[in-house]
């Protein structure tokens, strides 16, 4: 049997989003050449959702495949085991693929001459850009590590999130896959990158790998995720010796961060305001994270 074009892998995080929604989308992908198989990994991070009875002859090839280990790493590497293909694009469960996102990542990986990882987009629903936190979120580039909106004219070469990212089988299995002691998102893709950027590999925005991200992501999830993801940082730091693009954040004082929180923000503060509050309560919830305080919305304020 001739392996499809590409492996689209979706892990299942702790989102409440439509899956069948995200599904439907895939099924709409335009003209890939060669085709495409379509991976949900169920890791058991949403248990009121029914396992979906997706293997079919229907093109794309949906299969729905179970893991019992915790966190996305885990999912993804366990998706990359079902797969056939060369090229593997792995997408978030809350992001709606634009009917192009597909056939992008395999035309890029069809015309590479070294290795390479694609990026492609994602963009709230304006619906989501409704909340201030959410457009400051999107804007600054504080959700993804880059602002989307404007990163065709500044990529940074060594950017890289699974939220919609691709690359060459042999890539990840010369890298070793995920790390699967990082059981939540944020810090996973973030340790890969640095393999990445430790073997010169870059990473290319794909603009027509567009995906919606349909996500009401609130201040107090983004507290939690970052807190988290700081204490990542910690145990990064303690196993092994390598580049610390956090360093700068974590050797601030603690007392420089609170006080900028503790100025508050009122309601009618204005933008320029409202956004230092923000990134203030952000960057605090990882600097207490990543010195084993307590963290959240309640501590961080």
């Amino acid at each position: 049997m001739i392996p499809p074009a590409a492996s689209v892998i979706v892990a299942l995080n702790p989102h409440e989003g439509d899956i069948d929604r995200v599904i439907e989308a895939y099924r709409r992908q335009a003209g890939v050449e060669g085709g495409f198989e379509l991976i949900v990994v169920d890791n058991g991070s949403r248990p009121a959702l029914a396992r979906r009875p997706l293997d079919d002859a229907a093109e794309p090839r949906i299969r729905w495949i179970e893991t019992s280990r915790r966190g996305r790493a885990a999912a993804n590497n366990a998706g990359v085991r079902a797969s056939a293909s060369s090229t593997l694009i792995f997408v978030a469960d809350d992001f709606i693929p634009a009917p192009t996102l597909v056939r992008a990542h395999v035309g890029f990986h069809r015309n590479l001459t070294a290795d390479g990882v694609g990026i492609g987009p994602a963009f709230f629903t304006p619906e989501c850009r409704d909340d201030p936190f959410r457009r400051w979120l999107e804007d600054s580039g504080r959700l993804f590590g880059v602002p989307f909106r404007t990163a065709a004219s500044r990529w940074p070469r060594d950017f890289l999130y699974l939220g919609n990212a691709s690359m060459p089988r042999g890539l990840y299995e010369a890298l070793g896959g995920f790390d699967e002691t990082f059981e939540h998102d944020l810090f996973d893709d973030l340790e890969f990158s640095l393999r990445l950027a430790d073997r010169g590999v870059p990473t290319h925005l794909l603009t027509k790998a567009l995906a919606w991200h349909d996500h009401a992501v609130t201040l107090e999830e983004r507290l939690q995720a970052m807190h988290r993801s700081g204490a990542a940082a910690r145990r990064y730091d303690e196993a092994r010796q390598g580049r610390r693009p956090w360093a700068d954040l974590v050797d601030q004082p603690l007392e420089s961060l609170s006080a900028r929180v503790g100025r508050g923000c009122e309601a009618d503060a204005s933008a320029a305001r409202r956004f230092d509050y923000f990134s203030a309560l952000v960057d605090l919830a990882f600097v207490r994270g990543y010195r084993g305080l307590a963290g959240g919305a309640t501590a961080a304020r």
